[in-house]
């Protein structure tokens, strides 16, 4: 049987589709190679109709977007959780990205479904071709993580604590259709490694999170 060298990487993964039996290649190519999930950061006290990040978390978010890229990569993508447009409830997940979308120059996108089907939001970033191979980072409602989660792959995620602001969680993939390598890790700790201490980023410097 004749060998033939295929001439681009597209070209490469239809082969592989077919060979594998997919009649769709979305759905055998189309995988992140990381997704990085966060809770978006400390706020004000609840009830008293304030949805901004407290100042803590503001200055929270600046260093995760000198901390991210250093440590985990230049992100491709930047997602975050339902933002009302006419009250701005839950308008700190989409606080928390501004600064990295500064940092880096990559929009921020809002999945405007995601307060009805995280679990769909997960199953469209597996999907998509547009993050075949991306480094996407989400930015979400801590009730919702468990949800979109299990849209990512990983269905086994803890509910995240009313005042836990600390976690953050690497989802890296390699197969398509494999669960994915889940790292669970602590920003403090994060903020104390090499990756950060070294790192050099277009922000400014400001207090770590106390």
């Amino acid at each position: 049987m004749a060998l033939h060298r295929c001439s681009t990487r597209r070209t490469c993964q239809a082969l592989l589709a077919l060979a594998l039996g997919f009649t769709d290649l979305n759905s055998a190519a189309a995988t992140p190679r990381q997704v990085i999930l966060l809770r978006h950061g400390d706020k004000v006290g609840s009830g008293d109709g304030n949805y901004n990040l407290s100042v803590h978390g503001f200055l929270q978010s600046i260093n995760l977007a000198r901390l991210i890229p250093a440590c985990f990569g230049t992100p491709t993508h930047i997602r975050t959780f339902f933002l009302n447009p006419l009250t701005s409830k839950n308008a700190r997940s989409y606080q928390s990205a501004v600064p990295l979308g500064v940092a880096t120059g990559v929009n921020i996108s809002i999945a405007q479904s995601s307060v009805e089907d995280s679990f769909q939001v997960g199953q469209d970033i597996l999907s998509q071709p547009a993050y075949q191979d991306g480094n996407v980072v989400l930015f979400w409602e801590h009730r919702r993580m468990p949800e979109l989660a299990r849209g990512l792959g990983w269905p086994s995620m803890p509910p995240i604590g009313a005042m836990d602001f600390d976690q953050i969680f690497v989802l890296r993939y390699g197969k398509p259709g494999a669960p994915p390598q889940v790292d669970i890790l602590s920003q403090r700790q994060l903020f104390e490694a090499p990756c950060f201490r070294q790192a050099r980023s277009p922000l400014p410097t400001v207090p770590l999170p106390r």
